[in-house]
């Protein structure tokens, strides 16, 4: 196969799998321009193209000068007329083949097209911000509680997106440290007062859990099972606490009218809905 490089008009012999191996693009061997090779790909060599271009005309006999009448010549001294033809420019053609080292095909090949890289750019650039927005909004809660660091900053960006991160959510680092249940008045033993004292040993701030208490009977069977939340199991001296901090305590504290059920344990249960 033949190309010609389009600024000096130098011909190369190449192979279709050097052209293929770099997208076509090749640095010219004689004016160093890179240049689509496919543009001007041909399988004739030059020398066949052109000469197949061209027709020869037949040949004619010169024109026989005019005759001159003897007494229409001047008097006057002959002067020699040179007409001047205008100079025709210097095409500059080159029919020898050239062959291209494997260096300036492929990898070896710099194209110079800076001025058409900042489109890609900032698409590039506007599809990795989308990419984090998209983050923030679906994956916010597990990065917040994967980097704690990075809250403070993640919170910033969802006030203006109209988000919210939630708390951290991990059940198997919540614990009840300890419990009771007792009766206040002996007088009426269906009241009784629960406590417990739910620990986080996680790194992070969690959310306040759901709090299930199961009432057992004399063989331990569930004789009554029932869902507190936040607000109706917490002291009232913790009543405006929003989480649990990093290995932060809090006290549950629940009143029960037990007097239809009459249980003899319990069970409690942390989760999250």
């Amino acid at each position: 196969m033949y190309t010609r490089c389009p600024t000096c008009q130098t011909h190369f012999r190449v192979s279709r799998e050097q052209l293929q191996a770099s997208s076509g693009q090749v640095r010219c061997g004689r004016c160093q321009i890179v240049f689509d090779a496919f543009a001007t790909l041909s399988a004739q060599p030059p020398t066949a193209a052109r000469s197949k271009g061209q027709t020869k005309a037949p040949a004619s006999p010169p024109p026989e000068p005019p005759a001159v009448d003897e007494a229409a010549k001047p008097t006057t001294p002959e002067r020699r007329v040179e007409e001047e033809s205008p100079a025709r420019p210097l095409v500059q053609t080159h029919d020898e083949v050239l062959t291209l080292p494997d260096d300036l095909f492929g990898s070896g090949v710099v194209i110079q097209e800076t001025g058409r890289r900042w489109p890609w750019a900032a698409g590039s650039a506007v599809l990795l911000l989308l990419l984090a927005l998209q983050g923030l909004l679906f994956f916010g809660s597990e990065l917040a509680a994967s980097m704690p660091a990075l809250r403070g900053g993640m919170n910033q960006g969802c006030e203006w997106l109209g988000c919210r991160i939630a708390l951290a959510r991990v059940p198997d680092q919540l614990f009840i440290e300890a419990s009771d249940m007792q009766v206040l008045n002996p007088t009426r033993a269906g009241e009784v007062l629960l406590t417990a004292t739910i620990r986080n040993r996680a790194a992070v701030a969690q959310e306040l859990p759901l709090l299930e208490v199961t009432l057992t009977d004399a063989l331990n069977q569930t004789a009554a099972r029932k869902v507190f939340y936040p607000a109706q199991y917490l002291d009232k001296t913790q009543q405006q606490l929003a989480a649990v901090g990093p290995d932060q305590e809090i006290l549950v504290k629940l009143y029960l009218d037990t007097s239809d059920i009459k249980p003899t344990g319990y069970r409690l249960y942390l989760f999250f809905a």
